[in-house]
């Protein structure tokens, strides 16, 4: 056997075994979080090399328009690292973000291999999202009792960041493979158990991303009538408030500045950020670079200065380390993703418009927590990109046949 063909063979049985099952190794990114930032980019790094090297020969099942939209963002974001405070960290962010966004391209392909891959998918997320979610629960005595020899402090310890994202994949699941009264109290439960831990971590942006996630998967899945959602909205933002009104007494924090107090300084962050914008206006500060910027993330509260490394707001983040061009582009490309759904949504079969509400239930949730907290080059946002491939796959202009989710409630 020739080298030329020795290579060949040995990409079409990466290639094989990627689309078999490699692909689903994206479902496990949310467990990766237990074992923090490292075992995340070690994984989301072996998905990224596996499936560009078994993309060769598979780009035409990609979506020209939204592909060419996402490789103008990868582009737009490195012009603003020349010339940055730190260029270097730059690039290993930047490489950091590829990496798992390229689920918007590696899903797709994926999906195209086989009629049941979405169910798959949307199957593996709900199973190890489900390990996820039992395992920060197992992790709750271990902060609790102090064993860890640190001051029980939810805010800092916990990790609720993903779990809006998880729960339309818990309920979607349950939802197609329950039977009876027993489905919605195993729903109910889960609601129960994602709102419980989320409360206990004192993590508002959590809290808005669960409720939209509810929102949007009662009334796009569930077929639920919009006063029903607006009436379990209310109940869920009710009960975390009674549960948990410590967040509501900061406002108490600064009487002069009482929505400071309540956002914890955030509003204050966004306002220095509007008056100091970035010297290169069209570019930013650099990927990465923002946490450079000390004189735009330190507040005072309460008569306490505090420094943060970010604008808890991922479009001003963007905005800031990459310009106007950065996050024009960014927005630009999400946009594109919500006008096919929009567009094509009345072509859609019931069983993939159900499908497509997890999907943008658990999208908009990441982007709902993302405006109050995490950034766009975050491991939680990375996320996002998992749905957007399966959302262009689903608006595709071919015809496919959908099996499965087709218990729908008037």
């Amino acid at each position: 056997m020739t080298r030329k063909n020795y290579i060949g063979h040995a990409r079409s049985a990466l290639a094989v075994s990627f689309f078999k099952s490699g692909w689903l190794l994206v479902a496990v990114l949310p467990l990766t979080q237990l074992g923090g930032r490292a075992l995340f980019n070690i994984t989301a790094g072996i998905f990224a090399v596996w499936g560009l090297l078994s993309l060769w020969g598979h780009h035409r099942s990609l979506e020209r328009a939204t592909t060419l939209l996402y490789l103008a963002v990868l582009g737009v974001f490195l012009l603003g690292i020349p010339g940055a405070i730190d260029p270097a960290g730059g690039l290993r962010i930047w490489a950091g973000f590829l990496a798992p966004s390229l689920a918007v391209l590696l899903v797709q392909a994926a999906l195209w291999k086989s009629p049941n891959a979405l169910d798959r998918l949307l199957s593996a997320i709900a199973l190890f999202g489900g390990i996820t979610l039992v395992g920060l629960y197992l992790q709750l005595p271990y902060y609790v009792l102090e064993l860890s020899g640190q001051p029980f402090d939810p805010k800092i310890q916990l990790r609720e960041d993903l779990l809006p994202f998880l729960l339309p994949f818990f309920l979607g699941w349950i939802w197609q493979h329950g039977n009876g009264v027993r489905r919605y109290w195993s729903m109910a439960s889960v609601v129960i158990a994602v709102l419980a831990y989320v409360v206990l971590s004192e993590g508002r942006a959590a809290l808005l991303g669960a409720i939209i996630a509810l929102i949007v998967f009662s009334r796009l899945v569930l077929g639920w009538r919009l006063r029903w959602t607006i009436t379990l909205a209310a109940a869920a933002l009710s009960i975390a408030i009674i549960a948990n009104t410590g967040p509501f007494r900061r406002s108490t924090l600064d009487p002069e500045h009482p929505l400071n107090g309540f956002t914890s300084g955030r509003t204050a962050l966004w306002q220095q950020a509007l008056a100091h914008p970035p010297e290169r206006p069209w570019v930013g500060v650099g990927l990465g670079n923002g946490r450079y910027a000390t004189n735009i993330l330190g507040f005072e509260l309460n008569s306490v200065h505090i420094q943060v490394q970010h604008l808890h707001n991922f479009l001003l983040d963007a905005w800031y380390e990459t310009g106007l061009l950065g996050v024009g582009t960014l927005v630009v490309f999400i946009g594109a993703v919500f006008w096919r759904v929009a567009r094509k949504w009345n072509q859609l079969s019931l069983p993939d418009r159900q499908k497509a509400g997890i999907l943008l239930a658990a999208t908009l949730a990441i982007i709902a927590a993302a405006l109050l907290s995490f950034s766009y080059t975050s491991r939680y946002f990375a996320c996002l990109f998992i749905c957007f491939g399966a959302l262009i796959y689903l608006t595709a202009d071919f015809n496919k046949a959908s099996d499965g989710m087709t218990k729908a409630t008037a």
